[in-house]
Formats: structure tokens, C-alpha cells, sequence
């Protein structure tokens, strides 16, 4: 079998357990139409289906639904020996037969079954009840559980949230009788956290910068104290037969 298929099937199993309480042995109840088309088809139903859900599975029939196969005669007299072959459960109605349909129907009523079928009126009432796995053979060959239902979704769902709502009661009403006897503790008990004084933005305590304009008038008057004293700096060098010259001349006057 594929891992698709039986990550399929575990996670539909799991639903049912979860919120309908589905446990192994899966209990399946087969009817007539779902034996003739594994008969025509030369499918072994206890194997396959084993082999299918890989878990424990205990298949079952009714009185009814036996009955009802006996009553068609030969065109299913083979389904109707396939039938007799498992365990027959006790429905209630052995004084007086009705439908394998009407038979399975209540039989849903007293425990959790997955119902095995071929008849289509059958699986569209299962669809539209909650709690009710439908498994059939498609093509007459593959067996498919089918997945839950809408009904079956929203049903958990309400189940689910209501049960939510009755926990979060029943803490608050713990929570107040723990308050009322004193058995709170501190942490149970909300307390208003103090706000701490926060630092003062360090972006605020900069000093500020000066603006574009006095920047660039600052800048021209540091460039013009340069030029001068660079002016002032410069000395004339005089060559040195020049300054003999000059010396001379001195000496003279």
C-alpha cells in the first residue's frame, strides 16, 4: 500500500478516536452488496481489509442482514455464503428481520461501527450523519475509508470549543474559591506591574549641529586666517653675494 494512502487512513482513524471514541478492534459491519462486488472481483475481504488499515479489525454481520441476502436467492448466493463466514452480532430484531439497511442504520445507534457498503441511499444517510465511517470498494476493487463527513467536522468543532469554554469556567470558579480561602498564590494572584522610568533618549542629549549656512561661513573665514598667515609666514631669501654686497656698503658709509 502506498504511504500516502495510509498517512490518509491513520489521520481519519485518529479523527474518529479523538472525537468519537473509535479504539482497535475497529469493529466493521458488511452488508450484502459490499460481499457480492468483493466476490466478483476475487477480493478476499478479511485480508485486504487487514492489510488496509493496518491495525486490528473484527469483521461482523447481522441476523438482518444475512436474512435479507437468503431472501434474494441464487443471484447472491455466494455473497450470502461470504456473509455467514464472520461473527454475527446480536441486533435485536431476530423475531422479526427488517432491511440490512434499516438494521445497520440502528446498530450505529448503540456502538462506534465502520459500515462497509456498496448501496448508495445507504452512504449518502451516513454522509449526512456525524460519527459514522463509511468504508466501500471503489471499482469494486480498492477499498477506500471515505473522509469524515461535513457533519462529522462541524460536530467535533462545537465539541471541541465547548469543551474549551467549560475548562475556562471551571478555572475561573477554582481560581475564585482558591481567592476565597486564601489558598492563592502570588502568581495566581494579578498584580499591576510599575511602569519603570525609562533613560532619556540619548539622540536628545547630542549637541547640536550647527546649520549648513554658519557652517560655510565658518569655513570661508578659517580659510582666509590660513591664507594670511601664510602670507605673514613667507620670508624673502636673498643670495649671499648679495648680502656680502650689502655689507660692504655698509662698512663703507
Amino acid at each position: 500500500m502506498k504511504i500516502n494512502r495510509y498517512k490518509k487512513i491513520q489521520k481519519y482513524l485518529q479523527f474518529y478516536s479523538i472525537n468519537f471514541n473509535f479504539h482497535e478492534p475497529y469493529l466493521i459491519i458488511i452488508d450484502g452488496t459490499f460481499c457480492n462486488a468483493a466476490l466478483k472481483n476475487k477480493i478476499r475481504i478479511q485480508e485486504q481489509l487487514s492489510r488496509y488499515f493496518q491495525a486490528q479489525i473484527k469483521i461482523i454481520v447481522t441476523a438482518c442482514i444475512i436474512t435479507e441476502c437468503d431472501k434474494l436467492g441464487a443471484a447472491v448466493q455466494g455473497a450470502t455464503q461470504i456473509l455467514k463466514r464472520f461473527q454475527v452480532y446480536q441486533c435485536g430484531h431476530e423475531k422479526s428481520p427488517i432491511t440490512g439497511a434499516a438494521c445497520m442504520k440502528s446498530m450505529t445507534k448503540k456502538c462506534n461501527y465502520v459500515i462497509a457498503t456498496q448501496d448508495r441511499d445507504l452512504q449518502n444517510w451516513i454522509r449526512t450523519h456525524y460519527g459514522i465511517p463509511l468504508l466501500y470498494l471503489h471499482n469494486g476493487i480498492t477499498p477506500i475509508l471515505e473522509e469524515p463527513s461535513i457533519v462529522s467536522k462541524n460536530y467535533a468543532e462545537d465539541k471541541q470549543q465547548s469543551n474549551l469554554a467549560i475548562r475556562n469556567i471551571d478555572e475561573e470558579m477554582l481560581s475564585k474559591l482558591k481567592k476565597k480561602e486564601g489558598l492563592a498564590t502570588e502568581t495566581e494572584v494579578t498584580k499591576k506591574k510599575r511602569r519603570k522610568k525609562k533613560n532619556p533618549n540619548p539622540l536628545s542629549c547630542k549637541k547640536k549641529k550647527p546649520k549648513l549656512s554658519q557652517l560655510g561661513k565658518s569655513s570661508e573665514e578659517s580659510i582666509q586666517n590660513k591664507t594670511i598667515e601664510k602670507k605673514k609666514r613667507k620670508r624673502i631669501k636673498l643670495a649671499k653675494h648679495v648680502i656680502e654686497h650689502l655689507k660692504n656698503k655698509q662698512t663703507r658709509d
